[in-house]
């Protein structure tokens, strides 16, 4: 495999994982409140914890997530040691930098809101709810579109052929060229 197809590869896998995460973590954080409040969590995250518990499908998602990060890291890494050329629309968009810049800061923030609400117990979670929603999905969003707009970095830097790869006419045989 090829580092670019390795490095998209990777992005693709981190951001299947980061929203399947992100999906898990909500039913989770759904049915706890509604084990705690008595109100029930809804027929989709009920069906989900019949078929995989959720108390154990969390916890095997969640040690997902940072091998897939790893991973990615490594297979990006892979690519831009293998480039040859490093033209200068390269670059990322600012947009995608603030996105990544605020995946950065929005995870850590997600998962330490998301411990310390249900730490506290079932009413609680109930009053942070949509704050936590709201900064769990977020935190999703934003690694969503960092991981896009790297991977259309990555796309575009070996499919557009540099100056330096271009065949010139000059470089050709006489018999192909035209010339006798």
């Amino acid at each position: 495999m090829s580092p670019r197809r390795a490095a998209l590869s990777a992005l693709v896998a981190l951001m299947a994982v980061h929203i399947g995460c992100t999906l898990v973590a909500l039913a989770a954080y759904s049915h706890r409140i509604g084990l705690v409040t008595h109100d029930g969590s809804g027929f989709l995250v009920e069906l989900l914890d019949a078929v995989v518990p959720l108390r154990d499908l969390l916890p095997a998602v969640l040690w997902l997530l940072p091998v897939t990060l790893l991973v990615t890291f490594v297979a990006l890494g892979w690519w831009a040691a293998r480039r040859n050329a490093r033209p200068d629309d390269e670059r990322l968009s600012k947009a995608a930098w603030t996105a990544g810049i605020a995946a950065v800061l929005l995870n850590p923030l997600a998962v330490a809101r998301y411990a310390s609400a249900t730490a506290r117990g079932g009413e609680y979670m109930r009053t942070v709810q949509a704050e936590i929603t709201l900064l769990v999905l977020a935190a999703a969003v934003a690694t969503t579109i960092s991981a896009l707009a790297v991977a259309r970095v990555v796309r575009r830097s070996d499919t557009a052929n540099p100056a330096s790869r271009r065949m010139r006419v000059d470089d050709l045989p006489a018999g192909t060229a035209g010339r006798e």
